[in-house]
């Protein structure tokens, strides 16, 4: 059984608005969230959107989010005064949100896409000792911190997220191990073989 779609799902989706020219699109930060939130999206797509940012608001402080969120946005310094902090833009989202599902039919969020992947926690944060060195100390303690107090899921779609922005090369092996993580938090095949062209031919 595999999730609602075969591509990337919940705030790592989100990221991908926030592209280097994401102000051409849009005057703001919300503006950009509002244009995400298209009437025509798969409820599930909204409902998985709502459930990463009330992780990140409700277990893990301001600054950790920070780094989590910029860590897979094309777009430095993203934090200021109109989002002044992670804890307020992840509660912009979860408010959006609920305002898109109160007028949208309601479609309940299947088994496979509640996998929160805590059999595959070691794994991820095998993971990430592996990439220290490319991601820094600080977004590597941000993404253990998201492992452990929100879910393995959510930090391993940020750590491929945040991989895919990064664009440094993966060795084969090392993309095998992430296709096997992905494979067990049943993705879609879609989500981690977008960073395949990071492995060397």
């Amino acid at each position: 059984m595999q999730r609602f779609t075969e591509d990337d799902f919940g705030l790592t989706w989100l990221m991908n608005s926030f592209h280097a020219d994401w102000t051409n699109c849009a005057g703001s930060e919300a503006g950009a969230l509002g244009l995400a939130l298209r009437d025509e999206l798969d409820p599930r797509q909204v409902m998985s959107l709502r459930r990463d940012a009330a992780s990140l608001m409700e277990r893990l402080p301001a600054g950790t989010v920070e780094r989590l969120w910029e860590s897979g946005v094309e777009f430095p310094g993203f934090f200021g005064p109109r989002v002044p902090s992670g804890t307020l833009w992840m509660r912009l989202i979860v408010r959006e949100c609920d305002a898109w599902l109160s007028r949208s039919r309601t479609v309940p969020l299947g088994k496979a896409d509640q996998e929160e992947g805590f059999d595959h926690a070691d794994a991820v944060l095998g993971e990430l000792e592996e990439e220290v060195d490319h991601l820094g100390e600080d977004l590597t303690s941000a993404l253990i911190q998201c492992v452990r107090r929100c879910t393995p899921d959510l930090a391993f779609r940020i750590l491929l997220q945040a991989l895919e922005c990064k664009g440094q090369q993966i060795d084969r092996s090392r993309y095998e191990r992430l296709e096997g993580i992905g494979t067990g938090l049943r993705y879609g095949k879609f989500l981690v073989s977008r960073l395949e062209h990071l492995v060397p031919r």
